[in-house]
């Protein structure tokens, strides 16, 4: 895949496993600005490319919602948050918004 603007692995790791795994992503796919992999301990691993190419990396935590929020989705909702200018490490939870 040449151009993604956002990857998401399919396997869940461990959450150092999963830091890694986001790492090898965004290195090898040097126009992705957000990598997510699910991991065993909370939601996933996401890891955002800056301005300056550092790599940030943020584990969003589970909202007050049960149901868990797939790695893909939440991927998507960080992407969308940074490229409108917010900071990775300000974007605390992800959550499901529930239905009335």
């Amino acid at each position: 895949m040449p151009h993604a603007d956002v990857l998401v692995s399919c396997a869940p790791l461990p959450p150092e496993p999963a830091r890694r795994r986001v790492r090898e992503l965004l290195g090898d796919h040097p126009g992705c600005v957000a990598a997510a992999v699910a991991d065993t301990a909370t939601m996933c691993v996401v890891g955002v490319r800056g301005r300056t190419e550092a790599v940030a990396i943020v584990r969003p935590e589970r909202g007050p919602s049960d149901a868990p929020v797939p790695p893909h989705v939440v991927a998507s909702v960080v992407h969308a948050w940074v490229v409108c200018g917010g900071s990775p490490r300000a974007l605390r939870s992800v959550a499901r918004m529930r239905r009335r």
